[in-house]
C-alpha cells in the first residue's frame, strides 16, 4: 500500500533539545528509507513542510514506521492513501457504463 504523507512541525508541544542534531538524524533516516525502498520519494514543500510517498503493508506497519521517525515527537503527519490512477480511471469507466446501462434499461 502506498501513502502520501505531509510532514510539518507541530505548532505547540515540546521543542527538540538539539534541533541541529535532530535535523541530521532525520536526514540520515529519510535517506535510508529512500535507499531501502520504504519511501518512493521525499520532497520539501515550500515554505515549511515535507512530503513523502511511503510503502507499507498495512496501516499498522505505517504507524510503526512513523513512530520510528526521529522527529515523531515534534512533527505532525497528514496521511492520504493512494491508489493506482489507471485502476481508478478504469474502475470509474466501468461504474459509468453500469449507470448508463441502468438508465437505458429503465427507459426501454
Amino acid at each position: 500500500m502506498k501513502y502520501l504523507i505531509y510532514v510539518k512541525d507541530r505548532t505547540s508541544g515540546p521543542a527538540p533539545q538539539d534541533p541541529i542534531a535532530l535535523n541530521r538524524e532525520v536526514a540520515a533516516w529519510v535517506g535510508a528509507r529512500l535507499k531501502d525502498g520504504t519511501m518512493d520519494c521525499a520532497y520539501y514543500v515550500l515554505p515549511k513542510m515535507g512530503l513523502c510517498i511511503v510503502n507499507a503493508d498495512s496501516h499498522e506497519s505505517l504507524l510503526t514506521l512513523l513512530r520510528e521517525w526521529p522527529s515523531f515527537a515534534f512533527q505532525e503527519f497528514e496521511i492520504h492513501m493512494l491508489a493506482d490512477v489507471r485502476h481508478g480511471i478504469d474502475n470509474n469507466f466501468a461504474r459509468l457504463q453500469r449507470e448508463e446501462a441502468k438508465k437505458a434499461s429503465g427507459a426501454a
